[in-house]
């Protein structure tokens, strides 16, 4: 277990908005994990109407709930929570391999960040530890949920803009274009891009 966390910016999470979906496989492990993440959301000023939480049967179901969440737009990251404790099959490796590709994979063709609170671990010792106790894997999540949120609203902004610069000068280089030149042609000589309506 890695202890070299990184430092976590503070950020005011007033107008940020999460959904988290959380299995019920290994409940009370990913219970204690949830309240943690809940936590850290409410000290950074998330209020709990902006928290939206959905259950799913266990790790393998994590993936499609958050991909219909990502995909109404409504959420500025998605939290997704589960506990994988090894058994006597390669069935652990099979399920984290999987929903973590998953969820990398809603994550891009979205563009909202999904933050993969998914703990594998050899032992429920080992699971302990990492929420209970120092670890606190649930706050980790919760930050970098945070942080990501932040920057989806940042460089959303960002894009927006851009996407509206490009609009104005394409529109202003179709109509030099095709402006008024053919005196013939009402629709060239308004004084708006040919494509314009009004």
């Amino acid at each position: 277990m890695s202890q070299k966390k990184p430092d976590m910016p503070l950020v005011d999470g007033t107008d940020l908005y999460f959904g988290i979906v959380a299995a019920r496989y290994n409940n009370d492990l990913v219970e204690a994990l949830l309240e943690r993440v809940r936590a850290t959301l409410r000290q950074s000023r998330v209020g709990e109407s902006s928290i939206k939480v959905l259950r799913v049967p266990g790790a393998a179901e994590l993936p499609y709930v958050a991909n219909m969440l990502a995909q109404t737009g409504e959420y500025d990251c998605i939290i997704v929570l589960g506990v994988i404790v090894k058994g006597d099959t390669n069935h652990d490796r099979v399920l984290a391999n999987s929903t973590a590709l998953s969820l990398q994979g809603i994550a891009m063709q979205t563009e909202v960040p999904v933050i993969n609170g998914i703990l594998t671990v050899n032992t429920r010792a080992q699971a302990e530890v990492r929420i209970n106790g120092e670890a606190d894997r649930g706050a980790e999540f919760a930050a970098a949920a945070l942080e990501m949120a932040w920057h989806r609203v940042q460089l959303s902004d960002y894009l927006d803009n851009l996407d509206n610069e490009e609009a104005r000068e394409r529109a202003a280089s179709e109509y030099l274009e095709f402006g008024s030149d053919d005196e013939d042609d009402d629709d060239f000589n308004t004084g708006r891009p040919p494509f314009h309506k009004n």
